[in-house]
Parts: structure tokens; C-alpha cells; sequence
């Protein structure tokens, strides 16, 4: 089966060099591996592996990678030990860190907790440790929000952030073409006249113009790719040639579905998107700091103000003069002074 390839997009790319010097790290430092869902972290982490594993020092703990997930990894500290033990000279990939529970963070902490570069509780093994999450870094390191601040500063020392299409879609097109031949449809018996790379004007610019929208990064294009052989299949019965007529009506088939249907609806990580009223405040004071944060997240959401500023319904330029009212002296005053009885 053919894979994806990190190739084209220089974020991407960029990325992707920082994951494969990071994941060899002299120290073995943890590392930390973030990037929205589907953004292709185990994709990301297993190519970076691969190619830094020819040329690995034994002493690098790169002999063989291993992913687990939360629900897998011990909560008691013999097991624990007996893991690492199992994967000592080895890189052990822990993913979605924030769903550890509080008591397998605290267990971890200790496991972690070393000055020689090995771990274990009250043990020296030589591992590598890794971890993977959906969240964003400022929501991480949130205490107790997710994960506890003591964790986070345990296993924090190296980040790596793989973009997602809302910041770095310009290999859009690229990306499910990739995507198209790792499913190798031609391998479908009785449908390989239909497992051609669709080459359709109107797919194309659904999908550069609604990138941005995938929140589900590669998992969306898997899921476009396959709704697009699956209608194809549906529309065209016995007909054997590929044509323009009923390319339009798959193409149709496929964007009426995704979005309504089939495209995971995922909940935002702009924690600039929930506004709290202030007691104590002018109406004008509670509505230039309403504009200010509308500002803030308008800019993260779209990645720029001028794109916010279209995708909105703004005139050009109108939201630079959304700045925030400074709270009045008489107000901070009347905040600080305790209410009389």
C-alpha cells in the first residue's frame, strides 16, 4: 500500500526536520508531538524514525517504536517498570497524553523523574519517551485543565507542532492525490476501470476552497476519497469509461454528503471563543472588549486579519479599529473599594 508523503508544503516539511532531530535527541529529552486531529502525528513520528533509524547510535534508545495509548499503559508501578524494562534501548510512543488519567501522570512523573537520562520507579532503564496530543500547547499547559502542571513541565522539554490545513493548505490538492493512490482501489476486483485519480476541475476547487474547513485533516481526505470511489461505483453500473457527465454527478454526490453527513463536527481550540461579561463595566466598556476579543479570534480562527476580515463579511480594514476600551479610573476605583453595609 502506498503512503502518504510529507512532501511540498514547507511548514510541513519544516516540521517534519524538527520531529526527525528532536526524536534522536542526545539526552532523550521527552519529547512532545501536537497537532489537530488527523493531522498525521503517527504518520509524522514514523517517518521521522525511519529515516534517522539507518544511522541511529544503539545508545539513542532507537532500536524499535513503539505506540501506545493511555488505556493501555500500566497504573501501578512494577508494571510500569516492567514495560519500560520490555522496551529498554527503545522509543516508546505514548499517545493522546491528555487523557492520562491524574494517577497515571503521577506515576509517570516519578517514572520520569531522572538525572542520568534513564527512567523507572526507583529503577535505571534506558528508554526513550514520547508523547502525542490533539491540544494545543496553551491548552495543555493549562494546570489541571488537562494534564497537572507538574507533568507538563516533566515532559515538555521538546515540542514539535505538525500544521493543520487552517494554517498551511496550499498542498491540498497534492495531499489527496496522495491519499487516493495509498488506498489502492485498483485493487478491487471488478472496479479497477473506476480506481483512476479523479482529475475533476470542480473536485479540485472544493477542495482548495474549503481546506480550511477540514477539521479532520488526512482522516477527511481518506473520507472524500472514499466516498468519491464509492459513488462512482453508484452512478456509473455497467457504464466502463470514465466521463465528464457522470464525473459531475459523483463530484456533486461527494460534496452534498461531506459536509452534512460524513465530516466529524469538531469542537474549536480557540479559547478565544467564549466572551465573559464583567460586572462594573459601561456598556461601551463591556463592547470594545467584546470587539477586541472578536479581533483576537477572529485572527487565530482564520490565521489572519485580513482573510477574517473577508470571511466575516467585514469591510477591508474595519476590524484594525477594534481595539479595547481601557477600564475608567472611577470604575477600577469602584472595583477595589469593598461595598459598604
Amino acid at each position: 500500500m502506498n503512503e502518504i508523503k510529507f512532501i511540498g508544503s514547507p511548514l510541513r516539511m519544516q516540521a517534519l526536520q524538527k520531529l526527525k532531530v528532536f526524536l534522536g535527541n542526545p539526552g532523550k529529552f521527552c519529547l512532545i508531538v501536537l497537532g489537530s486531529r488527523g493531522s498525521g502525528k503517527h504518520f509524522a513520528i514514523e517517518t521521522a524514525y525511519s529515516e534517522i533509524f539507518q544511522n541511529a547510535d544503539k545508545d539513542l534508545c532507537l532500536e524499535d517504536l513503539k505506540f501506545i495509548e493511555p488505556n493501555d499503559l500500566p497504573v501501578e508501578a512494577d508494571a510500569l517498570n516492567e514495560l519500560f524494562k520490555e522496551w529498554e534501548h527503545k522509543t516508546l510512543v505514548i499517545e493522546d497524553v491528555e487523557e492520562l488519567t491524574d494517577e497515571q501522570q503521577k506515576l509517570l512523573f516519578k517514572a520520569l523523574s531522572t538525572t542520568d537520562g534513564t527512567f523507572g520507579i526507583g529503577k535505571s532503564i534506558n528508554l526513550r519517551i514520547v508523547f502525542t496530543s490533539s491540544k494545543s500547547a496553551d491548552a495543555l499547559r493549562t494546570d489541571k485543565d488537562l494534564i497537572l502542571g507538574l507533568f507538563w513541565d516533566r515532559i515538555s522539554q521538546l515540542i514539535v507542532e505538525l500544521p493543520s490545513y487552517k494554517k498551511d493548505d496550499e498542498n491540498i490538492l497534492q495531499d489527496f492525490y496522495s491519499t487516493w493512490n495509498k488506498m489502492s482501489f485498483e485493487k478491487t476486483k471488478g472496479y479497477k476501470h473506476l480506481s483512476g485519480t479523479p482529475k475533476n476541475p470542480t473536485l479540485e476547487r472544493f477542495l482548495e476552497e474549503n481546506a480550511k474547513k477540514f477539521e479532520g485533516g488526512f482522516r477527511d481526505l481518506d473520507k472524500i476519497a472514499c466516498l468519491y470511489f464509492n459513488y462512482r461505483i453508484l452512478h456509473y453500473g455497467s457504464q466502463k469509461k470514465i466521463i465528464d457527465e457522470i464525473e459531475k454527478k459523483v463530484v456533486k454526490s461527494v460534496t452534498d454528503d461531506f459536509f452534512s453527513k460524513s465530516q466529524m463536527q469538531g469542537s474549536s481550540d480557540n479559547d478565544e471563543s467564549v466572551y465573559q461579561f464583567q460586572v462594573g463595566l459601561t456598556h461601551q466598556e463591556l463592547l470594545g472588549r467584546y470587539k477586541m476579543q472578536l479581533r483576537r479570534w477572529a485572527v487565530k480562527e482564520y490565521g489572519g486579519l485580513g482573510i477574517a476580515e473577508k470571511k466575516l463579511g467585514f469591510k477591508p480594514g474595519s476590524m484594525k479599529n477594534y481595539v479595547e476600551t481601557k477600564v475608567t479610573t472611577k470604575h477600577k476605583a469602584n472595583e477595589a473599594k469593598p461595598k459598604q453595609k
